[in-house]
């Protein structure tokens, strides 16, 4: 008995240990993967801008969640397409399609990936700005694209623009309307993927195309009268008919309200003064609907943007020379008067008209936004501006008629 008793003892001391080396420590038993599955975003496949990345790696469902290995591998069949990082990056490269495979446990999922150059927004809506365009014959192309409004304002969808006389002003391949003829024509937009599905994403435009005919005045016989003291410079060539002598390097020179010249005596009223000239254009003067001004250039590398007229309060005619009537109010000269090269404004409009005389009338301020103080003529110190000095100046007046030709 006592032997059999130490053998006993001895097996179980045997078991007892190799029990304990092969029983894994609680929490350390291995969990197999048993699926992996993608969010709906991805298993659909994915369309990607070139450029554009996006992370993949937390749409990514593994069961059971305490599986032991949930490491992820990925892996892209065209890189030259898509490339993915060891983080699960997804990199768009070129237009093409490539595909992502990713590994958890040893199970395999995989979705697409298509990338393009840019991803397609419909257009939903569109309408041209304006109901009617005019364009002017041997004038400067019109865009039609810029004329369109679209939704949504992300939109990329191509555009086909139709003209419904295409004698009168034919569309170049790249939107843009070149007037042929005088006369009328409608212009159609779509987006491109309902050329020919009907007039529920229909815009219209009515163009008429019109010539201009610009003619300048025959100024032989005129005479200026004025407010305010002519400045006697003969460096400059300042007279009386300076302004429409045709000769741009003669200049007219006003002295400005409150001002003398030379140290000569104060002829010019106070500086609250409205300032005028006045052009006489003799019996039967034509009509006209337009006024440009030549500014004086640089003299003695001083630039003279201060001495011009930038504007007027007021232009009146009269056929007496006495009693006058108001045509137009606030006229403004362009292109900007503060900018030196802007020696020559645009024609600027005024009201049809044959007076014989016609006095435009400015006044000794500056004014540069509605409401109005009455439009200007000369920056002065007080309205935060350089005083301009004594004088105003013109080296060309013009007036002329513009017609318009429509049928």
């Amino acid at each position: 008995m006592k032997k059999i008793s130490i053998c006993l003892f001895a097996a179980a001391a045997l078991l007892g240990v190799g029990c304990e080396d092969n029983v894994p420590e609680p929490g350390t038993m291995e969990v197999p993967v048993e699926s992996v599955t993608l969010d709906e975003e991805l298993s659909g496949g994915l369309v990607m801008e070139v450029g554009k990345t996006m992370d993949v790696s937390l749409k990514v469902k593994v069961l059971p969640v305490n599986a032991t290995d949930l490491a992820e591998l990925f892996y892209s069949s065209n890189v030259e397409v898509a490339t993915i990082s060891p983080k699960g990056i997804v990199t768009a490269q070129k237009a093409g399609i490539s595909m992502i495979s990713i590994y958890v446990g040893g199970i395999e999922t995989y979705f697409t990936v298509t990338v393009v150059d840019q991803i397609p927004v419909d257009i939903e809506s569109l309408v041209f700005t304006a109901g009617e365009k005019e364009m002017e014959l041997g004038g400067n192309a019109l865009d039609l694209a810029s004329l369109l409004s679209t939704l949504p304002v992300n939109q990329n969808e191509s555009v086909i623009f139709s003209s419904s006389d295409p004698t009168v002003a034919s569309i170049d391949q790249n939107g843009m309307l070149h007037a042929l003829k005088i006369g009328k024509t409608v212009i159609t937009a779509v987006p491109k993927r309902h050329a020919d599905a009907g007039p529920e994403l229909t815009a219209s435009m009515t163009v008429r195309v019109v010539k201009i005919i610009t003619e300048d005045c025959d100024r032989s016989g005129w005479t200026m009268t004025f407010s305010h003291d002519i400045c006697k410079d003969a460096s400059i060539g300042s007279s009386a008919t300076a302004a429409i002598d045709g000769n741009e390097n003669t200049t007219l020179s006003l002295v400005r309200p409150g001002k003398s010249y030379n140290n000569g005596p104060n002829l010019s009223g106070t500086p609250e003064a409205d300032i005028w000239f006045q052009v006489d254009r003799g019996d039967n003067p034509e009509k006209v609907n337009y006024l440009r001004i030549r500014h004086r250039p640089e003299s003695s590398n001083n630039k003279n943007i201060l001495v011009r007229w930038w504007g007027f309060n007021r232009i009146e005619g009269s056929n007496d020379g006495t009693n006058f009537e108001t045509l137009a109010e606030y006229i403004a000269l362009t292109p900007d008067p503060n900018v030196y090269e802007n020696l020559l404004t645009d024609n600027i409009a005024i009201p049809e008209n044959n007076y014989r005389y016609l006095r435009f009338i400015g006044q000794n301020d500056v004014s540069t936004t509605a409401p109005f103080l009455g439009f200007y003529c000369a920056r002065g110190k007080n309205n935060g501006g350089i005083d301009p000095g004594s004088t105003i100046q013109i080296n060309e007046f013009y007036l002329g008629l513009q017609t318009k030709i429509t049928e």
